[in-house]
């Protein structure tokens, strides 16, 4: 059977960074959405509407960067138009 070489630490130091800056940009798109509708609702007297579609918002913000995150091709686009 064939064995996988072991990732580098590097790697691995690599790889621990990005999901941890994808997971805290997505977290933080959300609570800023949350805080936003909640300052919102306040201001307004519209509760809980503005809470619900600011953390709707602040999700498919960060959803949108993680998906473009990880659609960025590794060899810096070379052959791609």
């Amino acid at each position: 059977m064939p064995t996988q070489p072991e990732p580098s630490k590097e790697g691995q130091k690599n790889a621990l960074a990005l999901a941890l800056s994808v997971g805290w940009e997505l977290a933080s798109f959300t609570l800023l959405g949350v805080g936003l509708g909640y300052w919102l609702d306040g201001h307004f007297k519209s509760s809980p509407w503005g809470t619900l579609v600011g953390a709707l918002f602040g999700i498919v913000i960060g959803l949108y960067r993680l998906i473009r995150t990880f659609s960025i091709p590794k060899n810096g686009g070379a052959g791609r138009r």
